[in-house]
């Protein structure tokens, strides 16, 4: 009984390897798949395989450049090779033959004319269309080393991306843990610190009252971090335990309106809050949605001057057939880099001067952790809306503002 032929097929869609591959073996080869060149040359050199189906659009080097880096190992010279692509350039038939490939098919691949072509081209082998010239010979050696060049340059690339992810799932699961462990120790220092304000000893000394008050606000500010920490690691795992149901956005800007005018009678503050009649609802969670919301204004309070602005209007918008309650939070503040304007929504990205910093939530460029942001856009693009910022830049004299842009999906449009 002799030996299937194996065939490698290098295909970066999964869809087309299952179907080549199944196609191919109820024809009774084997079959071997690579998902990118790199790999597939990889592949090549270690099964050398009787034929090899290269698709020409890889997501790392073209499959052109496999080829010509395939065509440089003289353990691969004799191997035939078919270009597979669903490109429409004119001349792609006429290149791939000149760099060394034996046969040419167009996506989406004829079956019959798949299996002809990979028995022929079994059966015959690789072989040279005509001698190379001198000039030809040098032009290949050139590029086989620009090749060379670029596997090496991807190769430390992924190394960089690997250690990279390495390091931030490390930090991922070191805030997860040191939050969870935290949290603890708090919950007993809140606990006895209740229990030693109800002491008559320490209810009637007013140094003592206002002590356990400072450690109070203390603990509740480190009860804040954690649950932000804990907050935007559900984001990465997009694990927000969403609850979805019918929300009012008029309820919700409401009630962080009243929120922030008691917490900021001291800033002398102007509030506007416009909110377009009739505004329909929106599927979500209520809790989660004044959450993300009330991030955004306390970022936009925080970065206002004393006697400044901050407005918010609720809006419906149609775009591309569906309807969207469309949300802005603008203010009169220092406004935001266009450098970081992205940034701002990144883990602990912030727009801020870290020597500057603060915690409180009210202060004027009072900084955080920077997570808050992060965690509203993971929420609102839970509810599958958007977000971002626009701001002519950051000036503390001329104080350009910013505006937040929030889309949010209608009851109608998810339907």
């Amino acid at each position: 009984m002799s030996t299937p032929s194996t065939i490698l097929n290098v295909e970066d869609t999964p869809e087309n390897r299952h179907l080549v591959r199944r196609i191919l073996e109820s024809q009774g080869y084997q079959v071997v798949d690579a998902e990118n060149a790199l790999q597939g040359i990889e592949k090549a050199l270690e099964i050398r395989p009787d034929l090899i189906l290269m698709d020409i659009n890889l997501p790392d080097l073209d499959g052109f450049t496999a080829v010509t880096r395939m065509r440089s190992y003289s353990q691969l010279s004799s191997v035939p090779i078919l270009a597979l692509t669903a490109r429409t350039v004119h001349d792609d038939r006429e290149r791939a033959k000149a760099i060394g490939c034996d046969g040419y098919l167009n996506k989406p691949i004829d079956f019959d004319e798949l299996i002809t072509q990979v028995g022929r081209h079994i059966a015959a082998g690789h072989r040279e269309s005509e001698p190379e010239t001198k000039r030809e010979y040098y032009l290949k050696e050139q590029s086989v080393n620009l090749i060379e060049e670029l596997e090496r340059k991807f190769s430390e690339l992924k190394s960089t991306y690997d250690r990279l992810r390495h390091f931030e799932e490390a930090k991922s699961n070191f805030i997860s843990v040191a939050s969870h462990e935290l949290r603890t120790p708090l919950t007993v220092i809140h606990s006895y610190t209740q229990m030693l304000q109800m002491l008559p000893a320490i209810s009637t000394d007013p140094n003592a009252k206002e002590l356990l008050d400072g450690v109070n606000k203390g603990v509740k500010r480190l009860q804040e971090i954690m649950n932000d920490m804990v907050s935007v690691i559900r984001v990465e795992l997009a694990d927000q335990n969403v609850k979805f149901g019918p929300v009012s956005i008029r309820s919700v800007i409401k009630s962080i309106e009243n929120e922030q005018r008691n917490k900021i009678t001291d800033r002398q503050l102007t509030f506007d809050v416009t909110i377009k009649q009739d505004l329909p609802m929106v599927q979500g969670d209520s809790k989660q949605l004044h959450s993300a919301l009330s991030r955004i204004v306390t970022n936009a309070v925080k970065y206002t001057p004393d006697g400044g602005r901050i407005s918010i209007t609720a809006d419906l918008l149609t775009e591309k057939e569906k309807t969207f309650v469309e949300i802005v939070i603008a203010d009169t503040g220092v406004g935001i880099e266009l450098a970081k304007q992205k940034m701002i929504f990144e883990k602990f990205g912030t727009a801020e001067d870290v020597a500057l910093h603060s915690t409180s939530k009210t202060k004027f460029m009072g900084g955080g952790v920077g997570l808050g942001l992060t965690i509203a856009k993971g929420v609102i693009e839970a509810h599958e809306g958007r977000i971002w910022v626009e701001s002519e830049g950051y000036n503390k004299e001329k104080l350009p503002g910013s505006k937040f842009f929030i889309l949010l999906p209608t009851q109608d449009s998810l339907a």
